[in-house]
């Protein structure tokens, strides 16, 4: 079962789980109408419908329908009708890639309810040791730290790429290249306000691959790259990458692939509102920019106090407050270019160490097949 965004985290497992046991079918439950075509069109799921409301009747009726091995819950969304019902039929229940951040004191009123909810799963595999604590805090018993899947996932996409137009990139200048992924007009003023006088002196190339390409969009963003003085071309349209010319990206899906060209990611929505995961770039080995609104994103979080030993001028996730912050940390990276290969693969092999957390998964769910 997965509630929306959380069967990223549930990708990799099942990709896993059925290369290992192809003929064992695998169900997923959803809430979001929006994830249903995600979902349907995914290898190795066999069928997928939203989860019945949690009332006994529905879900009796469903479970008995059925007839599941077992319930894998990816990342949050437990419902209490779901879990008893999976638990007096003695179904092996599983809550993993699991977060819980540290409890306001006034939630401890809720210790018993949490007590008796987590008393219906088998296992929780947390993601972090923190996470572990918190959940034990609560009241649950069975809970190890197991890791994040959907590194798994991010690294399953870098290994498998979607073709590029590679001739676009190209470039035997050397010059340094950022790549500013998922972004809004409120990232795109402050990149451009950064990134303009270094772009018109050659001193770095530009990629910005908005977050969602529509034409309102990319007019408003070419108006503000004219406006800086600055020229456009759009990935879909060129075949060449003039120098001093900011490559637009108005194609969706192959952000992952783009990460592996540049030398410097910035990632959106992080002077708007919430930033959006770190974890792609990261993977590739882009030393990141983020900016101030960083804080739901763990991964932002944690990366932003790992100082590199091949670079110490960068950290793997720099935050910026604002457009000089910005430019004084491009300035920053580009002072010594030939470093910022070597962080790449110092970054990479960081993110290396988080994966394995789908193989945990799948051993966990062979012990019931």
């Amino acid at each position: 079962h997965c509630a929306s965004g959380e069967f990223e985290y549930a990708k990799p497992v099942i990709s896993l789980f059925k290369k290992i046991h192809p003929q064992i079918p695998v169900l997923v439950t959803y809430f979001s109408p929006s994830f249903r075509q995600q979902v349907q069109k995914f290898p190795g799921v066999n069928m997928s419908c939203p989860l019945p409301w949690d009332f006994p009747g529905p879900l009796s009726t469903f479970i008995h329908h059925h007839q599941p091995r077992a319930l894998l819950i990816a990342r949050t969304d437990l419902w209490p009708e779901v879990l008893y019902q999976t638990h007096k039929q003695q179904m092996p229940t599983f809550l993993f890639s699991a977060t819980k951040s540290k409890i306001p004191k006034f939630y401890h009123l809720l210790r018993p309810y949490n007590q008796w909810l987590y008393s219906k799963l088998n296992v929780i595999f947390s993601v972090s040791n923190s996470d572990r604590l918190n959940f034990l805090d609560l009241g649950a018993d069975l809970v190890h730290t197991k890791g994040d899947t959907r590194y798994d996932q991010v690294f399953t996409r870098l290994e498998n790429p979607k073709p590029l137009n590679d001739i676009l990139f190209f470039d035997n200048t050397n010059i340094p290249t950022l790549i500013c992924g998922s972004t809004w007009p409120e990232d795109e003023k402050e990149i451009l306000l950064a990134a303009n006088d270094l772009v018109k002196r050659g001193k770095l190339k530009l990629i910005i691959a908005p977050h969602e390409p529509s034409p309102s969009h990319l007019q408003i963003l070419e108006e503000m790259i004219f406006n800086e003085g600055l020229n456009t071309i759009y990935y879909s349209k060129t075949e060449q990458w003039p120098q001093n010319h900011i490559l637009i990206i108005d194609r969706i899906g192959i952000l992952a692939e783009l990460y592996q060209k540049a030398s410097l990611a910035f990632v959106g929505g992080s002077f708007r509102k919430t930033v959006h995961s770190v974890m792609e770039p990261l993977a590739a080995g882009c030393p990141t920019l983020v900016g101030p609104f960083h804080h739901n994103n763990r991964e932002a979080l944690e990366f932003s106090q790992v100082e590199l030993e091949a670079y110490p001028l960068l950290n793997a996730v720099n935050v910026v407050k604002d457009h000089m912050a910005f430019y004084d940390i491009l300035l920053r990276a580009l002072e010594r270019p030939s470093f910022l290969e070597k962080s790449r693969e110092e970054i990479k092999n960081l993110v290396k160490t988080k994966k394995g957390a789908s193989q945990n998964v799948v051993e966990w769910i062979e012990k019931f097949l």
